[in-house]
C-alpha cells in the first residue's frame, strides 16, 4: 500500500539507531588525527571508562613520558608502563643518530633518529597475539573493545614493530573470526597511511571473496556492511565531548 513504511529501510534506520548513529557493522574506529591532538590521551580515557562499564578492554598505548620518549602499555596490565624509546631522537645527542642508514645497536629498532627496544615490542605483539588466538582467531583473552596506538610505516613498510601480530589479529577480525560476539577496535594511524592500512589488512573488505548474499539479516551484509565497518574519528575536546563519544562507543550493541 502506498505510504506504508519499506520494512528493510525500517529495519535499517533501527539499527543505525541502535547502533548510536554508525553503521551495525561499524567494528573498525580510526584516528588519524596530526601529533600532539590528544589521541592517546584519548584513547586511555576510553579505556578507563569502558572498564567501569563492565567492558573488556585489550591492546596497547603509546604515552609519551616527561622525558619525551615513548612508553608501551599493555592493557592486560594497564598499571605498567614499558620504556619503548631508547633515544631522544635528535641528531647527535649522543644516544641518538642522524642517519636512518647507520646499525642500530642490538635488540632494537631504529626509525628514523628513534631507537626502540625491540623486546618491549615484542611483549606488545604477544599482548595482540593472547588476542587473536590460534583457534582459527577464537581468542585466549578476548575482549570487547581492542586499542592500537599506533600503526605506522614501521608495520606497513617494514613488516616489523607489532608485525606480524597486529595485522592476523586485524584480518581476523575483519573475516569475523574474533566471536561471537565480535571485538570493536580502535585504531591510530597517520591520515597519509589510513587507507594503505585500510587496504592491507582488509578492514573494508578489501581483498576478501565478494558474495551477493546479505547474511542472515538483508542490509546488514555483503560489500556495503563491510565498507561501513570502517569509522573514522575526531579527536574530541576534553570534558563533556569525550565522555559523549565514549558513551556513544561503549553503548554499541554487541557485534555478532
Amino acid at each position: 500500500m502506498a505510504g506504508d513504511p519499506n520494512p528493510l529501510e525500517a529495519s535499517q534506520s533501527w539499527a543505525m539507531q541502535a547502533a548510536g548513529g554508525w553503521s551495525f557493522s561499524a567494528q573498525f574506529f580510526i584516528l588519524s588525527a596530526p601529533p600532539g591532538s590528544g589521541k592517546t590521551t584519548f584513547l586511555k580515557h576510553c579505556a578507563e571508562q569502558m572498564r567501569q562499564r563492565g567492558l573488556t578492554v585489550g591492546g596497547v598505548l603509546v604515552p609519551v613520558a616527561e622525558n619525551g620518549r615513548r612508553q608501551l602499555q599493555l592493557l592486560s596490565t594497564p598499571g605498567e608502563l614499558l620504556q619503548l624509546q631508547l633515544n631522544d631522537g635528535q641528531p647527535g645527542d649522543g644516544a641518538g643518530c642522524a642517519h636512518e642508514e647507520e646499525q642500530a645497536p642490538a635488540g632494537s629498532i631504529r626509525v628514523g633518529n628513534f631507537v626502540f627496544d625491540e623486546h618491549v615490542f615484542a611483549k606488545a605483539r604477544s599482548e595482540l597475539q593472547a588476542l587473536r588466538g590460534q583457534d582459527r582467531g577464537l581468542a585466549a583473552a578476548p575482549a570487547d573493545w581492542i586499542i592500537v596506538d599506533e600503526i605506522g610505516p614501521l608495520e606497513l613498510n617494514r613488516g616489523q614493530g607489532l608485525e606480524p601480530a597486529v595485522g592476523e589479529l586485524l584480518r581476523a577480525a575483519a573475516r569475523g573470526e574474533l566471536g561471537p560476539p565480535q571485538s570493536r577496535f580502535l585504531i591510530v594511524a597517520r591520515a597519509a597511511l589510513r587507507d594503505t592500512m585500510v587496504q592491507t589488512y582488509g578492514l573494508d573488505g578489501t581483498g576478501m571473496p565478494q558474495d551477493d548474499g546479505d547474511g542472515l539479516f538483508p542490509g546488514f551484509g555483503g560489500p556495503e556492511a563491510r565498507a561501513a565497518a570502517v569509522v573514522d574519528l575526531d579527536v574530541p575536546e576534553p570534558g563533556d565531548a569525550t565522555d559523549a563519544l565514549v558513551g556513544r562507543l561503549a553503548g554499541l550493541p554487541p557485534l555478532l
